[in-house]
């Protein structure tokens, strides 16, 4: 898609104005946001553009067909249609305009995200008077069963990453027992709060607040050796050079690696939970993302409002995740604090 960088939107839009867009066959008026097409010049709405991804007359590009602006109808024969036309295209308008599901702005459709809070948005379609209903890609099958719900269903309600959360869910339905996520090993517990798995995120959050705080005493006695250790070698080497220095070191290595033994424990318990957490995410994810959308889909047959409420009941929460992460430092910092004046 091009638009005529050369022209001003307002120029442009008159220009059109008066003329029909070939998809949903409303005039044009000066309020309208029109694009043209660069292979043929043929004028569409953006929403009729985005709704269907290509040009009215894509299938005459290859006879080498030109839009050109017909003549001017007679005005007594159009006068009452033209008054008509543009109430519809209003009514169309307005029917295409998006909610955001997160703060409730209304925002052009088209919009990617909301001005307002910053939410992706999702284009909704109506280019035949049918209730809008979300756009997806060419060759993705929305209506595909996986498990009890649609993999329309569920891409709208992952918001990001869909495509690969299908793949996984396609595999679990099939009898898969597990997956392995590496976001949710990286980022444990954060990427439970993230993706609004509150309750499994809580349990990972209390096991690991448990062992960092255990890790606390062990971690500082070991600083502690190994600051001693660095001063005494230091020390030995201004005075005695460097190979004193270096018998210096084997002598106490014991100790270092004495006061290392305590930190190994908890380190690999919180590797183990990592692991665990990386295999159980999708599944946990998979479990919540079915019981939601089967909720949603039983308490409404509004297709829109239905979709609508997926993407604003899943997604993800990047205040949450990036708060508990917050939230995690300051209780060990308060902890290691605290154990330090006991």
């Amino acid at each position: 898609m091009r638009i005529d960088v050369h022209e001003g939107r307002k120029e442009r839009e008159m220009r059109y104005t008066g003329e029909n867009c070939p998809y949903c066959g409303m005039s044009f008026t000066e309020e309208d946001d029109v694009v043209v097409c660069p292979e043929c010049a043929t004028p569409h709405h953006r929403v009729c553009w985005f709704a269907h991804g290509e040009c009215a007359n894509a299938e005459k590009h290859a006879e080498g067909f030109v839009w050109k602006k017909p003549a001017a109808p007679d005005p007594e024969e159009t006068a009452q249609p033209e008054q008509s036309t543009q109430h519809n295209h209003t009514h169309t308008q307005q029917n295409l305009d998006i909610v955001c599901p997160d703060c409730g702005h209304t925002c052009p459709n088209g919009t990617l995200r909301c001005p307002e809070c910053g939410a992706v948005l999702i284009p909704f379609a109506n280019p035949m008077g049918e209730p809008p209903v979300a756009q997806f890609r060419p060759g993705f099958d929305h209506t595909e069963e996986i498990g009890n719900v649609k993999a329309g269903d569920i891409a709208l309600y992952c918001r990001t990453a869909g495509a690969s959360y299908i793949k996984k869910f396609r595999n679990l339905s099939l009898g898969g027992k597990f997956t392995f996520n590496w976001a949710a090993l990286v980022f444990t517990p954060y990427w439970f709060f993230y993706r609004k798995l509150y309750k499994a995120g809580a349990i990972f959050a209390a096991l690991f607040l448990a062992i960092g705080i255990w890790l606390i005493p062990v971690t500082q006695n070991f600083y502690e050796v190994y600051e001693n250790i660095s001063v005494e070698v230091a020390r030995v080497t201004e005075a005695d050079g460097e190979e004193a220095a270096w018998q210096v070191f084997e002598k106490r290595s014991a100790e270092l690696t004495e006061a290392m033994k305590p930190v190994v424990i908890p380190t690999m318990l919180q590797w183990l939970i990592k692991l665990v957490g990386a295999f159980v995410a999708d599944k946990l994810y998979y479990k919540k993302a079915c019981t939601d959308i089967i909720a949603v889909r039983s308490r409404s047959t509004d297709e829109r409002s239905v979709q609508l409420e997926l993407f604003r009941r899943g997604g993800t929460n990047i205040l949450i995740g990036a708060g508990t992460y917050i939230a995690y430092d300051i209780l060990i910092y308060a902890a290691s604090y605290l154990l330090t004046l006991l």
